[in-house]
């Protein structure tokens, strides 16, 4: 639920008075519509571009390294799988063990179990 803004607190006090606040009713709405939007677009993680599954090449080593810093532990030197959007790794996990790598201060947590569930896919079946 959005919380209400002050304006939106004195139109509903000016209705009780019988003033005319249509006018007002308009631009709350659209100020409601707009909020709406932005906390939508916050809880998607704002990532606006198409996302990329693949294996990590040696070329990926410093991404996937600083990652590994901002999250605070490193991966495991195995096989690694990286999501990356717009050319930037956003989250790197190693395969057999499932560790994951993402940076804690940008909104990846969905990419990151986006890969992680690729990497379970690819992971071998004990028999």
């Amino acid at each position: 639920m959005i919380s209400p803004s002050p304006i939106e607190s004195h139109i509903d006090i000016a209705r009780a008075f019988g003033s005319r606040t249509s006018l007002l009713d308009d631009a709350v709405r659209r100020s409601r519509q707009r909020r709406w939007r932005r906390r939508k677009a916050a809880a998607l993680g704002d990532i606006q571009a198409a996302i990329t599954i693949r294996p990590a090449g040696a070329a990926d080593a410093h991404a996937i390294a600083r990652l590994a810093v901002l999250d605070g532990h490193p991966l495991p030197g195995g096989e690694q799988l990286v999501a990356e959007a717009d050319g930037r790794i956003l989250a790197a996990v190693d395969v057999l063990s499932g560790a994951t790598v993402a940076d804690p201060f940008k909104p990846t947590a969905s990419v990151a179990q986006l890969v992680a569930l690729r990497a379970q896919q690819l992971r071998p079946q004990a028999a």
